[in-house]
C-alpha cells in the first residue's frame, strides 16, 4: 500500500500501548510488490506499520487510514531507488 498512512483508533489505544493515536505511521507491504491484503486464521485483515522500533502488524479495523500527504509522497518517491 504505497502512499498510505494509518494511526490507531482511540478506542483501541489500550491494546497498543507502544503506539500513539496522534501519530500517523507508514503502511508497509508484508513483502515487496505484494498488493493483496493479508488476513489471519480468523479472516481478519491485517496491516503492517513502520514504527521507530521496527514493524508492527495490527488488525486493520483498529486503524484509521489516509493517503500520504502530497509533500511527503513526493519526498518518498524522490528518495526511492529506481
Amino acid at each position: 500500500m504505497p502512499g498510505v498512512q494509518a494511526r490507531v483508533r482511540s478506542e483501541h489505544q489500550r491494546k497498543y500501548p507502544d503506539l500513539s493515536t496522534s501519530v500517523w505511521y507508514e503502511v508497509i507491504p508484508i513483502f515487496p510488490g505484494v498488493t493483496q491484503r493479508m488476513v489471519n486464521m480468523a479472516g481478519e485483515r491485517l496491516t503492517r506499520l513502520s514504527t521507530v522500533r521496527g514493524y508492527v502488524i495490527l488488525r486493520a479495523d483498529h486503524l484509521e487510514f489516509r493517503p500520504l500527504p502530497t509533500s511527503e509522497k513526493s519526498e518518498a518517491e524522490a528518495g526511492r531507488p529506481r
